[in-house]
């Protein structure tokens, strides 16, 4: 069971908790339709059996171990083709939470959170429309935060990281705070600044690495465009990938 969150303005201001689901992201998007709920709700359970992550892979977490929740966000200020903004601000939000408690966390294009190529978090973002513009965006998280074990060798947690464990309320109170801070700074148009530090704290930015596109490739990522598409720089010049076009090697 979960408290509100006590040192935000309005993220977790409303919480939902349920003990096992499916899928936060499922459960809030289906609340959407049936009630006006408040900017910063948070649906969050103890046990998500169908976690979704970026195409469509499946999200490992131990009951009880994890945090797995979604927000609620109406973020109408932002045009249809800025909703990568959003993505840059919730990731910087998770690496606030994480470099608190030590250095080494970098963001992998274009919305996991790896700790030295290992996988610590996951961000699912659903948006609705209104015309040009965002209506509501649906922000789900999966932060391994007290797991151990794992199927996949390249995932980790944060008490893997540190070798401390972490209590999974105040975890999600210091998150809370950071998520809401960075979109406040994006509300304020700080877009430039946000992207700055994306960019800064990316794994692989201005390295040389191979990818896989149509062909095996040399590149190194030199930005994002406005669209959230990656820029590689290859000996032909500079190219263009949306998601699921490009995958590191």
């Amino acid at each position: 069971m979960y408290k509100i969150l006590a040192k935000t303005l309005f993220v977790g201001k409303k919480l939902v908790f349920l003990p096992s689901c499916h899928s936060t992201n499922e459960v809030a998007s289906q609340m959407l339709k049936d009630e006006k709920l408040p900017e910063g709700t948070i649906i969050i359970t103890n046990n998500q059996t169908a976690g979704k992550g970026q195409r469509g892979n499946s999200w490992e977490a131990q009951p009880e171990k994890n945090l797995t929740f979604s927000m609620i966000l109406r973020p109408q200020f932002l045009a249809a083709n800025e909703q990568f903004q959003l993505n840059m601000s919730i990731s910087l939000g998770i690496l606030d939470f994480l470099n608190q408690y030590k250095n080494g966390f970098l963001v992998k294009w274009p919305n996991d959170i790896y700790y030295h190529e290992q996988k610590i978090a996951g961000i699912l973002i659903q948006n609705n429309l209104k015309a040009s513009n965002i209506e509501t965006s649906v922000v789900g998280i999966g932060l391994n935060i007290n797991q151990e074990d794992f199927s996949h060798p390249r995932a980790t947690s944060l008490k893997l990281a540190t070798s401390k464990e972490l209590t999974l309320q105040d975890s999600l109170d210091q998150l809370g705070s950071c998520l809401e801070s960075r979109y406040i700074q994006l509300k304020k148009g700080d877009a430039a600044a946000l992207k700055i530090e994306y960019l800064n704290q990316m794994l692989g930015f201005c390295e040389d690495r191979l990818f896989k596109a149509d062909e095996i490739f040399n590149g190194k990522i030199t930005g994002i465009d406005k669209d959230g598409r990656l820029e590689i720089e290859t000996s032909s010049g500079l190219r263009y990938f949306a998601f699921k076009e490009v995958a590191f090697l």
